[in-house]
C-alpha cells in the first residue's frame, strides 16, 4: 500500500494527528467500536453499543457502562482489559503528555472500573457524540497499560512506542519500520476477529504522488488511496485495477495563522476568499469531482448547511474589502499599508501534485487584487509535527481534515479557542458558547439546528479559507475486500482484504 506521508509516529495518542499514521495505525490497534459506511457504530473491542435502551447509558446522559471482550489480547498475551483503558484516560487527560487530541476524554468526570472487562465512565455534562470521539479511532485511541502504566509524562513524551510498537491488539502486528521507505505488520495469531487473509502488509513511504502512479504501473502497489483525478486514465490502463469513487467526510482548507496581525482583519480573510476561484479548483484539478464549501462540513455530514452558500468568487469586492482594510495599491502591483507589503507565505504537503497546483492558482489570481504570495512547502511530518504547532513559517496552510459522522462538531479541535489542532490561533467567543450550548444536547435534532449556527459564524469569519469537499478516488490491483468507508481510514476493514494473484 502506498503512504504520501509518512508517519511522525504510531503511538495511538501521541501528535500529530496524521491521516497516513492512522491508515497504518488502523491495521494494528482495534478500539471499542467502528464506524460503519453508513455512519452508524458496531462493537469492536465491546460486546454491544450501549444505549439508554439497553442501559449502557443512564437516563441523564452522564454515565455510560460499558463491556470489553473477554478474548480480546494485546500481542504480548496480555488481555485487553479496564485497566488499558484507564490507563489511556490518564494519559488523555495529563496536561503534560502531548497528546493528538483529548476531545472528548476532557468531559469526564470519573472512570470507575467495575471488573476486568466492564468499566464505568461518568461525564461532566452530557456528551451526545462521546462515544464515536472517543472510542471510534485509532489516533487517539487505547494504549495498552503494560507498557504505559506507572510512566510518568516525560517517559510516555520520550518513549520509542510511537516508532517501534510491539504490544498491539488489532489485526496484524508490527514487524519494522524503515524511515523514509516503508512499515511493514504481519497477521496477529492473537487477533479475536476474522483471521486476514493477506499475511503481510507493506505501507510504501511515497510521499510523491507521480511517484505513487509510477510505483503503481510497475506493479509495485496493491492500493493506491487517494488518485488524483489526472491520473485516472493510467491508473485504468494498469491490469488488475478497480477504481473506486465514493462521497468523501474529508474537506480541503487554508488555515489562515492569527499571530499574523493581516491576518486578524476578517476584511482580509474575507478578500482572500473571494479572490479565490474555487470552481475552478474544482473543475480542472478535480474534474468536477468535488463540492464547494460554505464552511467546514461536507455534504456527508448531518451537520452541513445546504442553505449555506459558500463565498462567491468577486476580485472587484475583495480588492474593495481590502482597500477599506486600509490595504492601498503600491509599486509593483503589491498593496501596502503602513510602509508594509501584503505579502504571505502559503504552505502545504510538498510532492502533493494537486495541492501544488492549486498553490500555483492561488498565487496568480491573489497576486491580481495585490497579495504577494510565497510558497514554502515541507514534508507531512515536518509540517504537521512542528511547523503548524509553532506557528511560524507560515501564514497560509492547505491541509484536509474528517468530519465525523456521530459527531460533526469535531472540528472544534480546529477552531475552538485552545483546540488541539488550532494551529491558526483563532479565537472567537461566539463560536465557543455555541459549540459547549451543542455538546450538551442529546439527540441530532436539538444539536442540527446548533451546528448550522455554528457554520454561519466559520463562514463569515473565516478562521481557514474553505475549499472543497472532494470526492475520493481510490484504486485496487489484483485484490478483493476494498470497502470504501467516508468515516474510517481506508484499512479499517483490512482483516477482508484478499490478493488474487
Amino acid at each position: 500500500m502506498g503512504e504520501f506521508e509518512e508517519p511522525d509516529t504510531l503511538n495511538p495518542i501521541a501528535g500529530p494527528l496524521m491521516f497516513f499514521a492512522q491508515e497504518v495505525q488502523q491495521s494494528l490497534f482495534a478500539n471499542l467500536f467502528t464506524l460503519q459506511p453508513n455512519g452508524s457504530l458496531a462493537p469492536d473491542l465491546a460486546t454491544v453499543v450501549p444505549t439508554t435502551a439497553n442501559g449502557g447509558i443512564s437516563a441523564n446522559g452522564l454515565t455510560y457502562t460499558l463491556h470489553l471482550r473477554s478474548d480480546a489480547k494485546w500481542t504480548n498475551g496480555k488481555p485487553v482489559t479496564s485497566e488499558d483503558v484507564y490507563v489511556t484516560y490518564q494519559l488523555e487527560t495529563n496536561p503534560k503528555v502531548k497528546v493528538a487530541s483529548n476531545l472528548g476524554w476532557n468531559d469526564v468526570a470519573s472512570f470507575k472500573t467495575i471488573s476486568p472487562t466492564e468499566f464505568q465512565i461518568t461525564l461532566k455534562k452530557p456528551d451526545q457524540p462521546f462515544l464515536a470521539t472517543v472510542f471510534t479511532q485509532t489516533q487517539p485511541g487505547i494504549v495498552p497499560a503494560s507498557v504505559f502504566k506507572g510512566m510518568s509524562a516525560a517517559q510516555v513524551n520520550a518513549s520509542p512506542y510511537g516508532h517501534d510498537p510491539t504490544v498491539t491488539d488489532g489485526p496484524y502486528k508490527f514487524v519494522s519500520w524503515q524511515p523514509g521507505a516503508a512499515i511493514t505488520v504481519t497477521r496477529n495469531p492473537l487477533w479475536f476477529g476474522t483471521k486476514p487473509k493477506i499475511k503481510t502488509i507493506i505501507f510504501k513511504i511515497i510521499p510523491s504522488t507521480n511517484t505513487l502512479l509510477t510505483t503503481a504501473e510497475a506493479n509495485g502497489l496493491n492500493v493506491f488511496a487517494g488518485v488524483p483525478i489526472q491520473n485516472v486514465p493510467q491508473v485504468q490502463k494498469i491490469a488488475g485495477s478497480k477504481l473506486y469513487y465514493a462521497n468523501s467526510s474529508l474537506f480541503e482548507m487554508i488555515y489562515t495563522n492569527q499571530r499574523n496581525p493581516i491576518l486578524q482583519d476578517v476584511r482580509v480573510r474575507q478578500a482572500l476568499e473571494m479572490g479565490i476561484n474555487r470552481a475552478a479548483i474544482v473543475k480542472t484539478l478535480l474534474g468536477g469531482r468535488g463540492t464547494l464549501l460554505a464552511a467546514d462540513q461536507s455534504p456527508a455530514s448531518w451537520g452541513y448547511d445546504p442553505n449555506l452558500k459558500p463565498w462567491p468568487y468577486d476580485p472587484a469586492q475583495a480588492a474593495k474589502l481590502l482597500t477599506q482594510a486600509g490595504w492601498v495599491m503600491g509599486s509593483g502591483g503589491v498593496r501596502q499599508k503602513n510602509g508594509k507589503p501584503l505579502s504571505l507565505v502559503y504552505s502545504t504537503t510538498s510532492g502533493n501534485t494537486t495541492r501544488e497546483a492549486t498553490q500555483r492558482l492561488v498565487q496568480t489570481w491573489l497576486g491580481k487584487i495585490g497579495v504577494k504570495i510565497t510558497i514554502h512547502n515541507y514534508e507531512a511530518a515536518a509540517l504537521f509535527g512542528t511547523i503548524l504547532p509553532s506557528g511560524q513559517g507560515w501564514d497560509l496552510a492547505e491541509v484536509a481534515y474528517n468530519d465525523q459522522a456521530a459527531n460533526p462538531a469535531s472540528p472544534q479541535a480546529n477552531f475552538g479557542t485552545g483546540g488541539s489542532f488550532n494551529w491558526g490561533k483563532f479565537s472567537d467567543p461566539t463560536l465557543d458558547h455555541l459549540y459547549a450550548e451543542q455538546a450538551t444536547m442529546t439527540s441530532q435534532s436539538q444539536r442540527q439546528p446548533v451546528m448550522f449556527q455554528i457554520e454561519k459564524e466559520l463562514h463569515t469569519q473565516l478562521p481557514a479559507l474553505w475549499l472543497y469537499s472532494p470526492q475520493s478516488i481510490d484504486s485496487t490491483f489484483n485484490m478483493t475486500g476494498y470497502q470504501p468507508n467516508p468515516w474510517m481510514q481506508d484499512t479499517w476493514n483490512v482483516q477482508d482484504w484478499a490478493l488474487t494473484k
